[in-house]
């Protein structure tokens, strides 16, 4: 007689024993209750009542170890992540920004419907050969830091090589929203010949993902930004990654935005649904009109 113990996963009734089961059954290897006795979540005293329990009930084995109050359902959601090989985090883990929806709360319909616009950006921009996409908003606090993050993790969750760029060099958030040091060096740093490539930081806890921070706050943004050598440095760098994604200051507020846009190549829009008037993504769309960037898309962020 056979058992559904973890989610799809068969074991003979024989092995009930909680440590054999666990330490010597190749066949739950990344299962879920394997998953949670790693993650010191479960005890090997509480595998014997969730079985019994499971059995007792035809219960999944999430289902019954909730039931006995051993885990919790945001436990359970990081297993299946653990699972199927996501990028996740558990609350307050990693000392970063719980902004970072697509990192802590991975089964989240924010997650979600952030995977849906990698999704469609695949479609139309990466999938078709392009290689950098500007994320930009009219205005400050649109949310175009937040979304620069996220789909970060998102495409990085997906296996694509990604490098997120804080090219914010007058208000960069990107150091605060992924725990940088903030007066570590970054782009700004390169780009007045005083740091290299190194200063791109490879995050640990997101395997396909690194980091060029904004770094020292310059004086001169637009004119740093303007050089040749920003054309040249994001050449250089883009041939290391499959996507590379530039966090913009405003574009209504500096003109920088713009310059980036150019460099870019794609850009996507920033709005937000009753703050964004439709007069403001046209002056996106006028000023880059013939400029040889193509606005991608348009996204309504309503965080």
């Amino acid at each position: 007689m056979a058992m559904n113990i973890l989610h799809g996963n068969m074991v003979d009734m024989a092995q009930t024993n909680p440590a054999s089961v666990l330490a010597n059954n190749d066949d739950l290897n990344g299962s879920i209750g394997r998953l949670l006795f790693q993650a010191g979540k479960l005890k090997l005293a509480d595998i014997d009542q969730i079985l019994e329990l499971q059995v007792r009930e035809k219960l999944r084995f999430g289902e019954a170890a909730i039931k006995l109050g051993l885990v919790t359902e945001v436990d359970i959601r990081h297993a299946v992540a653990s699972q199927f090989d996501c990028d996740h985090l558990l609350p307050g883990e990693g000392g970063y920004s719980d902004e970072l929806v697509a990192a802590y709360r991975p089964l989240s319909p924010m997650a979600e419907q952030f995977r849906a616009l990698r999704n469609q950006l695949m479609q139309r921009w990466f999938g078709l050969g392009g290689r950098r996409l500007a994320i930009i908003a009219p205005l400050k606090g649109m949310g175009a830091s937040y979304v620069s993050a996220n789909l970060a993790i998102v495409f990085s969750q997906l296996g694509q090589r990604t490098l997120l760029i804080d090219a914010n060099l007058h208000d960069p958030r990107q150091h605060n929203i992924f725990g940088l040091e903030q007066q570590r060096t970054g782009l700004a740093d390169i780009l007045a010949g005083r740091g290299g490539q190194s200063t791109i930081v490879r995050m640990d806890d997101f395997v396909s993902l690194s980091i060029l921070p904004a770094g020292t706050i310059p004086p001169n943004p637009a004119e740093l930004i303007g050089r040749g050598s920003t054309r040249v440095l994001l050449d250089s760098i883009g041939q290391d990654y499959d996507v590379v994604l530039i966090d913009t200051p405003p574009f209504d507020t500096h003109t920088d935005a713009a310059t980036l846009s150019v460099l870019a190549g794609g850009v996507l829009v920033v709005a937000q649904p009753h703050q964004t008037r439709y007069h403001e993504i046209e002056r996106i769309r006028d000023a880059l009109f013939g400029s040889g960037a193509q606005i991608v898309g348009t996204l309504l962020n309503e965080r």
